[in-house]
């Protein structure tokens, strides 16, 4: 019995913890070319899915694989923006000279008949830790970006949840080991 409250216990703390990395982090530079990965097999027709705060989720890329092992694009909202590409033998998504409409969350997905599946996906958001803000003659670093502010303020969050739901199971057990010993 003292085990299965162990595995209660330990269950309760850490799969709130678990959403922490469901979505990866990319800084990228505007400008600059980024590559993003898609761990989804080569045997599906994969899409590219951005979204993002400004607009509605769009479908950027749609590519599948040839029979010689290259890559054809079905579908790119932007040829000149957007490229499929492979990378380690996975599916990519190239974005030439990122912009500030380009940063957002990429999702990597396929349809199989009317079911669809997404990979955790990938955030991509603007590098402005070596800029400064100078305003008379004192120079002061940006704040991190909202990215990682949602982050520790998620960790926040899930640890206090973990607690409150700790402490609850703790008092479960304490009434239920009260109730067996009046019983007896």
């Amino acid at each position: 019995m003292l085990l299965s409250w162990i595995l209660v216990l330990t269950g309760t703390l850490v799969l709130p913890l678990r959403a922490l990395g469901t979505i990866e982090q990319k800084r990228v530079k505007l400008g600059e070319s980024v590559v993003l990965k898609c761990s989804i097999s080569l045997h599906h027709e994969i899409f590219w899915l951005r979204v993002n705060m400004k607009e509605r989720p769009k479908v950027v890329l749609v590519a599948r694989l040839k029979n010689d092992g290259g890559i054809t694009e079905v579908l790119n909202h932007n040829s000149t923006h957007f490229e499929g590409c492979l990378v380690d033998k996975f599916f990519g998504l190239k974005i030439f000279s990122v912009l500030n409409s380009d940063l957002g969350s990429y999702y990597c997905g396929i349809v199989e008949g009317k079911r669809m599946e997404f990979e955790d996906g990938v955030h991509i958001y603007e590098d402005i830790r070596d800029e400064c803000v100078c305003n008379n003659k004192e120079a002061f670093s940006i704040q991190p970006p909202v990215a990682e502010k949602i982050n520790i303020s998620y960790a926040v969050f899930a640890a206090v949840l973990s607690v409150g739901l700790l402490a609850m199971v703790l008092v479960v057990f304490i009434v239920h080991m009260l109730i067996c010993r009046k019983i007896n």
